[in-house]
C-alpha cells in the first residue's frame, strides 16, 4: 500500500474537483477514504495468512505477482483466483466496483485473446502481450473509459455536431495516433496509474476513425478528469457512515486534449474498417472478468442478508410472517446465486489453449440477475427500517453525556441491543439505502456492465446449446411412443465437458459447447 500511495504522489494525474485542480490526490480530503482503502487491498498481498491466496509465484521467473493477473492452468489455479477476488470482494463487501483486481482480470482476458488485435496490425497483439506483464510484474491499478458522452444519443459518433465529441483518432505522427475527445466514466480515475481505452456498444459503419483501443499512462499529457461532486469531502466519521466514509469511488470524464498515444501502447488504431470489426469482437472470453463481478455481487449478497436479519432482530420484528417472509426471499436469492456461482466453477472446463474456465452461461446468467437482484434487497431494507433511520443520533450525541442517558433509554432495541448497537446498525443500513453513495452504487450496479436489457437479449442471441434445447422439444412432439430411444449419450471431450448433439453458432456467441443432456458435467 506505501509503494501505491508512493507511485500516485510522484505521477500526479490532471484532476480538477468543484472547479479546482487537485494538485496533489493524496492528500485531498474526498479522496483520503477510499484511497486508504485501495492501500489495504495492496497490503493483503503481504499478510502471512492470505499471501498465498493474493499471489502466486511464477515458475519460470520465481517472482511473485497478483493472483488476479492467473492465467489458470488447472482447475486448481482455477478454484486459487477465485479465492483471491472473494478475498478482495469480502474486504470492502463488494462495493469497491473498481478495486484493483476488476481491472487486473481484465487486462488478462485481452491477453489470452491478443492475437484478436493482430488483425489491424501483428504489432498490437505483441504490445498487449507486453502490456499484459508490465502490469502484472508492477502491479500498477487501472481504471477504463468505454462509453461516449451522452450528448446526442440519437446519432453516432461521426454523425455529432461536433466531430470531436466522441473519443476519435484525427492524426498519426512518427511517435504515435492523436486522439481527441472525451469517454465517460473514469471510475477511480483521480487514483489510478494506467488507463485502458476501448469502446463498449459497437462501432457503426462510418465511425471507423473511434474504433481505437490503448493504454496510457495517468499522467499523459493533454488527458484531463473533471470529477463529479464527492460524497464525501472528508468530513464523514466511521460510525455515522461506514460504508461511504471508506469506499466511495470518484467517477470523472476523462477529456483527450490531442493526447498522443505511443505505437506501442495501440490496440486498435481506428484506421478503417478491420479496426470497427476488431472492436465490435472486443468481449472477454476467457472468464476472469466475469468471475471477479459476480464475486463482487456475492459479497453484497452476503453483506445484505447479514444486515437485513440482523436489523429485524435489534427491533424485535423476525418472530412476524411477513418479516419472515422477506427474510426467507433475501436467503433464497443468495444460495440460488451461490449454487450458480460455484456451479459455473464446478462445470469449469480446459478449452484449447490450455486454460480452464468457468461454465460461462450459468455465471453470466447469475451477474444478469444483479441490478433486479440489488434493487428489491434496498426494498426490503427499506421495509423492515421503516422509521427507524429519521431518529438515529450521530456519534457526538452518543459521546455527550447528557444526552446519553435519554438514547439508551429511548433508541435501544429489543432487551440485549444497546442504543450504540441499534444506531449503528440504522447507520449502516442508512449508508446503503438513503445515503447518496446508496443511491450511487444502486444506479452503478443497473448499469455496471452496460444496458440490462441489451445485455439479456444478448444473452439469449449468444446463448451456445438452443437446437440441443430445441431437440428437447422434437423428441416431446415425436409420434414414437418411447421417448427414450434418441436420447444421446453423453460422451466426454478431451477437455472432460460432455457435449450435446448440436451448438448454435451465431455471431457473438459463447465459446465451446456446453452440456444439455440431464446428466450434466463429468
Amino acid at each position: 500500500g506505501s509503494h501505491y500511495l508512493e507511485s500516485i504522489r510522484a505521477n500526479q494525474p490532471e484532476v480538477y474537483l468543484r472547479g479546482q485542480r487537485v494538485h496533489d490526490v493524496t492528500t485531498e480530503p474526498a479522496f483520503a477514504g477510499v484511497l486508504g482503502s485501495v492501500m489495504q487491498q495492496y497490503d493483503l498481498s503481504h499478510r502471512s495468512h492470505t499471501r498465498d491466496i493474493m499471489t502466486f509465484v511464477d515458475p519460470e521467473t520465481g517472482d511473485r505477482h497478483s493472483t488476479s493477473f492467473l492465467v489458470p492452468r488447472s482447475k486448481e489455479q482455477l478454484v486459487q483466483r477465485r479465492r483471491h477476488f472473494k478475498l478482495r470482494t469480502d474486504h470492502n463487501f463488494g462495493f469497491l466496483g473498481r478495486a484493483p483486481d476488476f481491472m487486473n482480470a481484465l487486462v488478462t482476458d485481452f491477453y489470452l485473446m491478443r492475437e484478436i488485435f493482430a488483425g489491424g496490425d501483428p504489432r498490437y497483439a505483441d504490445n498487449m502481450s507486453r502490456y499484459y506483464h508490465e502490469i502484472r510484474d508492477n502491479d500498477l491499478f487501472l481504471t477504463h473509459m468505454l462509453v461516449n458522452p451522452q450528448v446526442d444519443r440519437s446519432r453516432t459518433s461521426a454523425q455529432q455536431e461536433d466531430p470531436n465529441l466522441h473519443l476519435g483518432r484525427v492524426g498519426a505522427t512518427d511517435e504515435g495516433i492523436i486522439v481527441r475527445g472525451a469517454k465517460m466514466l473514469g471510475t477511480m480515475a483521480p487514483l489510478c496509474e494506467e488507463v485502458l481505452v476501448f469502446p463498449y456498444g459497437g462501432i457503426a459503419p462510418g465511425d471507423e476513425a473511434y474504433a481505437l483501443a490503448f493504454s496510457i499512462p495517468n499522467t499523459a499529457p493533454g488527458l484531463k478528469y473533471i470529477c463529479r461532486e464527492p460524497f464525501d469531502d472528508g468530513d464523514k466519521g466511521r460510525f455515522d457512515h461506514p460504508l461511504s466514509s471508506r469506499f466511495e469511488e470518484m467517477d470523472c470524464i476523462a477529456v483527450f486534449d490531442d493526447v498522443v498515444v505511443p505505437w506501442d501502447r495501440v490496440l486498435v488504431d481506428g484506421s478503417g474498417d478491420a479496426a470497427r470489426r476488431i472492436c465490435n469482437a472486443l468481449r472477454p472470453r476467457s472468464g476472469g472478468t466475469v468471475v471477479q463481478t459476480a464475486t463482487r455481487m456475492l459479497s453484497q449478497l452476503e453483506f445484505f442478508a447479514g444486515l437485513t436479519t440482523r436489523i429485524a432482530d435489534a427491533t424485535g420484528i423476525n418472530g412476524f410472517l411477513h418479516v419472515q417472509e422477506k427474510l426467507g426471499e433475501v436467503l433464497t436469492e443468495l444460495e440460488l446465486f451461490r449454487a450458480a456461482f460455484y456451479g459455473a466453477e464446478a462445470m469449469a472446463a480446459r478449452g484449447g489453449d490450455g486454460v480452464w474456465a468457468v461454465h460461462q452461461p450459468g455465471i453470466a446468467a447469475a451477474n444478469l440477475r444483479a441490478p433486479a437482484l440489488y434493487a428489491r434487497l434496498v426494498e426490503i431494507v427499506k421495509s423492515l427500517a421503516g422509521g427507524g433511520f429519521f431518529y438515529a443520533p450521530t456519534q457526538d450525541d452518543l459521546l455527550n453525556p447528557e444526552l446519553r442517558v435519554y438514547l439508551d433509554k429511548y433508541v435501544r432495541g429489543r432487551p440485549g441491543i444497546d442504543a450504540e448497537e441499534r444506531i449503528s446498525l440504522f447507520k449502516l443500513a442508512w449508508d446503503v439505502i438513503g445515503d447518496s453513495f446508496g443511491a450511487r452504487m444502486a444506479q452503478y450496479v443497473l448499469f455496471y456492465s452496460g444496458d440490462p436489457i441489451r445485455n439479456t437479449a444478448g444473452f439469449y442471441l449468444g446463448y451456445p446449446t438452443l437446437d440441443a434445447l430445441s431437440d428437447v422439444v422434437d423428441r416431446a412432439l415425436s409420434a414414437v411412443g418411447d421417448t427414450t430411444h434418441d436420447l444421446d449419450v453423453p460422451t466426454s471431450d478431451v477437455d472432460g465437458r460432455q457435449q450435446g448433439r448440436r451448438t448454435t453458432s451465431q455471431p457473438g456467441s459463447m465459446e465451446g459447447a456446453y452440456p444439455a443432456h440431464p446428466a450434466g458435467p463429468a
